[in-house]
């Protein structure tokens, strides 16, 4: 599959989960969970996700970007990845009532426990998706993603509407993930084994030990936010916490990580062959901040009337988190491939440092932050967002062979052309006076409409890298429309 199909399915199967995902919280959200019901089940899950950082450990990575990979070494690889990661879900099993007692909340028990049952099966798929990764099979990939989100979701509905709870969402959690462990197992199977030889699993060990740390530092970093806000502020907070991060982390997933999913094998294959990354890289960053910066200016300047809309009155708290959450996104994806590009190059260590840093940068700020109350929480991302560019952006930057201040060319341009998106908003809120309950959706979707072309002007005269892309996207769509008339009309 080409790169450019590749990037069509990743990018597919990455607004449709959005979608679905979206959908599904907005239900859930306005018809049936309180904030602190979703709070509840935020605590449960960032707890058992911290739980689960020692699942994967750079395994799909392994195999993904290996130069050659040995079939006959395959089953081996899934016999290790699915002792270790059983192991872990038996483990955070056992943890529930330790949970529930921190958190002074019996429920935690029976979503914990539905948690790792998903945990103990999840594993099983580990191996194949990073086949079909290695493969840039993305259509698999499609299919197993969406079938398995659609199904929990409806799932997750139906139990809620019937007074489950927090726990209906856990459940359509663990049916997604028997699901897409079914479907990946039947594109590309494989039964795991125990290795003969455990010589031949010890580059995987290797790998996944000094991955562990990087895999650790990242998850203690983003999984023990919703649990600090919970400790500190209690879980009613942490609903409006959690409900304003998913929403600004979901919109930028999908706006960019169809791109940055297809760009990891890709970057792998150009390291084998001996091509320069950063070309490309400064590219894909160009690409990344454009469109991305965009569309986070855009969802923190209509925060209040969206939130109003989608959620009601009872979610009012979330649109001031969200304006902070928003701007701190478009930090999060200024440096793209921030892991995956120094574990190509051979950088592990170098990249434990680096997260460890960052780990401990965002517990403290967001710590020092929750004692001021949730809005000084959500602001603190933008602290912590800053320091992150600079420590990732200078990092990658030496790693790759290429100045910093390019980033910097490519910021400023993406910042102007971000601005002129939300131009039409800002003109509606600050100079009409429009509030939160003016704006109904027609009128909404017509302001962000009307950003687009604003966005593209501010693009081409700031003559940014991204405009590359437009022009070959509109020469093939110009030459298509004119090869289907040219038919039609010899027809």
């Amino acid at each position: 599959m080409s790169i450019r199909a590749s990037i069509a399915w990743s990018m597919a199967t990455q607004y449709l989960a959005f979608v679905i995902q979206f959908a599904v919280s907005v239900i859930i959200s306005r018809l049936y969970l309180s904030p602190s019901e979703f709070g509840v089940y935020s605590v449960a899950l960032a707890a058992s996700m911290l739980v689960a950082m020692f699942q994967d450990a750079g395994i799909t990575r392994f195999v993904s970007g290996q130069r050659a990979m040995d079939p006959a070494h395959v089953r081996d690889y899934a016999g290790v990845a699915v002792s270790i990661a059983c192991g872990v879900a038996v483990v955070l099993g056992a943890l529930a009532p330790v949970i529930s007692h921190i958190y002074h909340d019996t429920t935690l028990i029976r979503l914990t426990l539905i948690i790792a049952a998903a945990s103990f099966i999840s594993p099983f798929a580990l191996i194949p998706v990073g086949l079909l990764t290695r493969e840039m099979n993305f259509r698999a990939l499609f299919f197993a993603n969406i079938i398995s989100a659609l199904s929990g979701g409806l799932l997750s509905i139906y139990l809620a509407a019937h007074g489950v709870g927090p726990a209906s969402m856990a459940w359509g959690l663990l049916l997604a993930a028997i699901l897409r462990t079914g479907i990946v197992m039947r594109f590309r199977p494989v039964v795991p084994r125990f290795p003969r030889d455990w010589a031949t699993a010890r580059p995987l060990l290797s790998f996944s030990a000094n991955s562990f740390f990087i895999s650790a530092s990242g998850a203690i970093g983003m999984r023990t936010q919703d649990l600090i806000v919970a400790r500190l502020l209690g879980v009613t907070a942490t609903g409006l916490f959690s409900r304003a991060t998913a929403l600004s982390a979901q919109l930028s997933t999908l706006v960019t990580s169809g791109l940055t999913s297809v760009f990891y094998a890709a970057f792998a294959r150009k390291r084998d062959a001996g091509d320069p990354l950063a070309p490309s890289y400064l590219h894909l960053t160009a690409c990344n901040t454009a469109v991305n910066w965009a569309a986070m200016i855009g969802l923190g300047l209509a925060a209040g009337p969206l939130v109003h809309l989608l959620y009601g009155p009872k979610w009012a708290g979330v649109s001031v988190l969200l304006k902070w959450t928003a701007l701190s996104e478009t930090l999060f994806v200024a440096v793209p491939l921030q892991m995956d590009v120094p574990i190509l190059l051979g950088r592990i260590r170098t990249l434990i440092w680096v997260n460890w840093i960052d780990t401990a940068i965002i517990i403290g700020c967001l710590t020092v932050a929750c004692f001021i109350g949730v809005e000084a929480a959500a602001a603190s991302r933008i602290v912590y967002g800053l320091v992150w560019v600079g420590i990732y952006g200078v990092f990658l930057a030496r790693l790759m062979h290429f100045r910093f201040v390019d980033l910097v060319n490519i910021y400023w341009r993406s910042a102007v052309a971000a601005y002129g998106a939300g131009i039409p908003l800002i003109v509606a809120q600050d100079w009409l006076g429009m509030g939160a309950g003016d704006i109904g959706w027609g009128l909404l979707i017509a302001l962000s409409v009307a950003g687009i072309p604003c966005w593209l002007a501010c693009l081409f005269l700031v003559r940014h890298p991204a405009t590359i892309e437009i022009r070959t996207i509109a020469t093939r769509a110009y030459a298509m429309a004119m090869g289907r008339l040219g038919r039609s009309s010899a027809a």
